[in-house]
């Protein structure tokens, strides 16, 4: 596939998955054996239900949680997103009880793209940075 092809296959993703939380078009975006290695997090996020169980932890946490995708940069069988993610503290998040403030999550996530789906993906969320504004 081009390189243009796999930045369109991240950004469909992205938006059904990650925006729309649309599981049922899962498949239809990645491999059987998808995995996402989290910077903050020790063991690979795998397949659709430990995706499914992270972004519901994570809509919990900030419901109105708005995943922007401020760059894109591919090459090849890479794309890179850079995320803000704005959205507002009303559930508990790294043992922190809601705070009602507003705050704004950063990462960068590399996606491997094989054969037109994301086989693998590497994620640096700016966690430490998140919980600073939340304090």
């Amino acid at each position: 596939m081009s390189t243009q092809a796999n930045k369109e296959v991240v950004l469909a993703y992205v938006d059904a998955i990650l925006r729309n939380r649309d599981f049922s078009k899962f498949k239809q975006f990645t491999t059987d054996d998808f995995y996402i290695d989290r910077s903050a997090v020790p063991e690979a996020i795998k397949g659709e239900e430990g995706l499914h169980t992270q972004m519901d932890m994570l809509y919990s946490a900030f419901p109105d949680l708005d995943l922007k995708v401020v760059d894109v940069v591919a090459e090849d069988d890479k794309v890179v997103v850079r995320f803000a993610a704005p959205g507002t503290h009303k559930g508990d998040f790294a043992g922190i009880p809601a705070t009602g403030r507003t705050a704004t999550w950063k990462g960068l996530v590399m996606y491997h793209v094989v054969d037109g789906k994301i086989k693998e993906a590497w994620a640096n969320w700016d966690d430490w940075g998140l919980i600073e504004q939340l304090k």
